[in-house]
Formats: C-alpha cells, structure tokens, sequence
C-alpha cells in the first residue's frame, strides 16, 4: 500500500460540476454503493438508504427543487442519500419491541451514518475516474422531493450526489488553515481571528468570488453595501451566506417532526 499515494488522492478531491455524456452503468453504481456501505456505521445500524436517480424528468424536478443547479440536472446519474428509520423501526416491530424513535439521537446517528455513506461512495466514484459534487440543496424543498421520490414516513432526502466523467478538469479549492481547525488538548479560541484573515486573503487572492457577491437584498432591507468586488472574500461570503434566513432552511424541522423524526 502506497501511503504517499493514498493521500495525494485524497487530497485531489474537487467538485466536479461539469460532465460527459458518457453514462455511468450499473456496475459503477454497484461498486459504488458496496464502497459506500462500508464506510463507518453506529453500532452497526446502517440506518441510511440510497436512492439511485437517472430519469432526465426526475433529474430536472429536482435540480429546480435543489435551487436551479444545473449539474443536478445534466449528470448522468444522482444518488440521493437518506437517513433512515424506517427499517430499524420495523426491526423494533418485529422482535416485539416499541423503537423510541421519540430521541433526537437516532435523527441524529442516522444523519452521520449517511454522510459517512456519501463520502465513500464519493472517493469510490473518483477512483474510478468519475467526479461528483454534493448537493446540500437537496434539503430546499424537502417535501417535494420527498413526494418526488415516495419516501416513506421516518425517511428523507439528507442531500444528493452528481456523478460522472469530468468534462474538464475541477479546480481545487484552498482549506481552512490547520492552525484554526487542530486543537490540542483543549480549544484554543486565540488562534482563530488571524487563521480566519489569513485564509480570507488566500481565497481572495484566487478570485473565486469575482461576480459571486450575494446580494445584501437576501439578507435584510436597509443594509448599505460596504465591500467592494476586491475585498470580498470568504468572510464576506460566508458572513452573508449565514445571515440569509433561507439558508436556516426555518421549515426543515417541522417537516422532519411530520416525517415521525423525533427532537425529544
């Protein structure tokens, strides 16, 4: 096993947002799925299910439910990873027992178990040459795509995954300096306003946010526009992108709290 190797591919990791017409088969997808339920689970649940999407009408519906994102739209194939209670409460009834599905807990156990499910499946699909992008926009509308898919009660679209061959080659986004994400012992909040200002000069220097500014109009009325296209960077961005009260997705608890998802 090369180390050096393993690591430089996963350090290679970039959104591919941009795809051939080339389809990805079946037994991509199978490999895929087998990669993805490998990956770690809490006490061997596996409290996710995977819904493999390739109907262009369906890709369609869920790329304007996902924000009008056309990569939804134009890959080949979209897997939409999904907590999942469903199953484990049927192994509840089964055995003869009442699932306290009530506990915030098991919401919670199965969103991670999902995540970790997406990110193998995606290194998975990028050793095979393919790229993806995760689609957090799939939580938009949540129960449209619910009624899109036919999820069931105790199941929802946790967010989805483009995948297929690059068209072109994606760019490699910077990183938080590890000085603002490794603690030891105990968290260090000294160390963070100037890793913030160092990274916020290294992502502007790239000018990735040219013709990207979020309008302050997403925000709230009466605010005065301050930065000009040179200094907005990624506090900038993300300072806006956290002050819009869209991005809180306000409805997505009480959609989950009528999926019979427990907050207690």
């Amino acid at each position: 096993m090369n180390i050096d190797g393993i690591l430089e591919f996963l350090n290679s990791h970039a959104s591919v947002r941009q795809y051939t017409d080339q389809p990805v088969s079946d037994e991509q997808i199978d490999r895929i799925i087998d990669t993805a339920q490998r990956a770690p689970t809490s006490s061997n649940l596996q409290a996710y299910s995977i819904v493999v999407v390739r109907d262009p009408a369906k890709k369609e519906q869920i790329s304007i439910l996902s924000g009008n994102q056309p990569h939804v739209k134009n890959c080949p194939v979209l897997l939409i990873f999904c907590p999942d209670l469903l199953r484990l409460r049927k192994v509840c009834i089964q055995s003869g027992y009442r699932f306290r599905e009530e506990y915030f807990e098991y919401l919670l156990l199965a969103v991670v178990d999902a995540a970790l499910a997406g990110q193998n499946a995606l290194l998975a699909a990028e050793a095979m040459g393919l790229g993806g992008c995760m689609i957090g926009g799939i939580r938009n509308r949540p129960q449209e795509i619910a009624e899109l898919l036919d999820l069931p009660p105790r199941v929802f679209a946790l967010f989805g995954l483009t995948l297929g061959l690059p068209a072109k080659p994606a760019r490699i986004k910077l990183r938080l300096p590890r000085s603002v994400i490794r603690h030891d012992e105990w968290y260090e909040t000294d160390k963070i306003e100037a890793g913030l200002d160092e990274y916020d000069r290294a992502m502007r220097e790239t000018g990735i946010y040219r013709g990207r500014r979020i309008s302050l109009e997403e925000i709230g009325p009466n605010l005065e526009e301050k930065t000009t296209e040179d200094d907005y960077g990624w506090l900038e961005h993300t300072a806006r992108r956290l002050a819009n009260p869209a991005s809180a997705r306000p409805d997505l608890r009480p959609f989950l709290e009528s999926r019979k998802f427990g907050f207690r």
